[in-house]
C-alpha cells in the first residue's frame, strides 16, 4: 500500500467539525463518522498524500512511532476504501 496515494470518491461528501468528521456516501445514502484522527487522515487524502506522508503526519502530530502511525493509517484507509469513500491511485 505504500506506493499509493488516494483520492476521494466523488460520491463522498465530508463535514469536518470539532468532534471529528462525518462522511456521507451520496451513492448509497450511508453516513459514516470518525474522530479527530480520522478527520486528519481524510484531509491528507484530500491533499492526495501517499501512505508514507500520512503516516509521517500522524506520527508527528500525535508523537507516536512511525510504524504505529502507519499501521493505524493503513487500517483506516482500508476501511474508507472498503466503503468506497476513497480509491487508491499509484503515487507519482
Amino acid at each position: 500500500m505504500s506506493d499509493f496515494s488516494f483520492s476521494i470518491n466523488p460520491e463522498a461528501a465530508a463535514s469536518i467539525h470539532d468532534e471529528g468528521i462525518v462522511i456521507f456516501h451520496t451513492g448509497n445514502g450511508t453516513l459514516y463518522s470518525s474522530n479527530h484522527t480520522g478527520a486528519r487522515v481524510w484531509r491528507a487524502v484530500e491533499r492526495q498524500l501517499s501512505l508514507a506522508a500520512i503516516a509521517e503526519e500522524l506520527s508527528s502530530a500525535y508523537q507516536i512511532a512511525l510504524a504505529t502511525a502507519r499501521e493505524h493509517a493503513v487500517r483506516f484507509l482500508e476501511e474508507l476504501e472498503r466503503h468506497m469513500l476513497i480509491q487508491r491511485e499509484r503515487a507519482s
